[in-house]
């Protein structure tokens, strides 16, 4: 399977699951469902032959975080499946038994603090192991706090 997939095959594929569009002639964007997204992973390595992970990427859109997971194969065409979480309570379900996820899990954790349910491992990987539990440098809503220490220097008001 050397050809680029058609958006045609990725769309009857995901029916039921989520909403595909070509971005460009070699990638096609998925939006699906967070609760639809182990079948999409697994209808996406299976029968549309991506059998590797690229990488795993957040965006903060202010009321909610958007989780994409950047798949291709040897035919060369990237599908990215992206989910919505809310900002109340980010948290899905981990990818990690599926595909090696569980480095980008870790780094999304540290940086967003999306939480990875069923990730074996989810300790601090960017993070220094004393920066403030509840405090995620890559959120919008973010603001050092003027008495933290961070990394072992305290923190000031910008």
């Amino acid at each position: 399977m050397n050809q680029l997939i058609s958006i045609d095959a990725v769309q009857e594929m995901m029916k039921g699951i989520g909403t595909a569009e070509l971005v460009r002639y070699n990638r096609i964007r998925v939006a699906i469902a967070q609760e639809m997204t182990r079948k999409a992973v697994s209808l996406v390595m299976g029968p549309l032959g991506c059998d590797r992970l690229i990488t795993m990427s957040t965006a903060d859109n202010g009321d909610t975080f958007e989780l994409i997971y950047h798949l291709t194969g040897p035919h060369q065409m990237v599908i990215s499946l992206a989910t919505g979480l809310p900002r109340e309570k980010p948290e899905t379900e981990s990818m990690s038994d599926l595909l090696p996820a569980g480095i980008y899990e870790r780094q999304i954790h540290d940086l967003f603090g999306i939480f990875f349910k069923g990730n074996p491992n989810m300790k601090r990987i960017i993070l220094n192991e004393d920066w403030p539990a509840d405090e995620f440098p890559l959120r919008k809503d973010w603001e050092k706090g003027p008495d933290t220490f961070y990394g072992g220097i305290k923190g000031e008001k910008i």
